[in-house]
């Protein structure tokens, strides 16, 4: 299935733009760009959260400068749309993390066996890490489950992610 952004999107332009320099134009675009872009991404996301997918997460900001830009993006929003309801450019990262009932068994993909399949690609030592880590999440969630009546409350979506795309990947199925 394929995913596009559902949320309006906005174009730059300079329109009520006033006295400003060629640098710091181009410093407004670059922050406004950079937050219509982590919209689209997160949108996109949450979509596919919906459905039960939860195999991606949201955008992962490379650096603090991007972090800002970012979030001054988000201020030119509001600062350029002050008529729209003032939770119009709220970040999609911040909504409800949808429940949607766990997935029990990994979908597989219908097509031809491959007889001369080739070997698995390595990973590197980031995805080694990232995927450590996701298992200790559900280890430590698995274990506090086991051990308690009542039920692990997770602290960040990000973790609620983690202990899924964990689970994913203990019941997908061996070679």
């Amino acid at each position: 299935m394929s995913y596009t952004p559902q949320r309006t999107q906005y174009a730059f332009d300079l329109s009520g733009v006033k006295c400003k320099t060629r640098g710091e134009i181009l410093t407004l675009q670059r922050q406004w760009n950079t937050f219509e872009q982590v919209e689209n991404n997160d949108d996109i996301v949450y979509q596919k959260l919906l459905v039960g997918n939860r195999g991606q997460l949201f955008y992962q900001f490379s650096s603090r400068q991007e972090s800002t830009d970012y979030k001054n993006g988000q201020i030119a929003h509001c600062n350029r749309y002050p008529w729209l309801a003032p939770n119009t450019f709220n970040s999609i990262r911040n909504r409800p993390f949808p429940n949607v009932a766990t997935v029990t068994s990994v979908p597989t993909e219908a097509g031809p066996t491959r007889i001369c399949a080739p070997f698995p690609t390595t990973q590197t030592s980031s995805e080694y890490v990232s995927k450590m880590a996701d298992l200790n999440t559900y280890v430590h969630v698995s274990t506090f489950n086991s051990a308690h009546v009542y039920k692990y409350a997770f602290t960040s979506d990000e973790e609620k992610m983690a202990y899924y795309r964990a689970e994913r990947q203990l019941l997908a199925p061996r070679p």
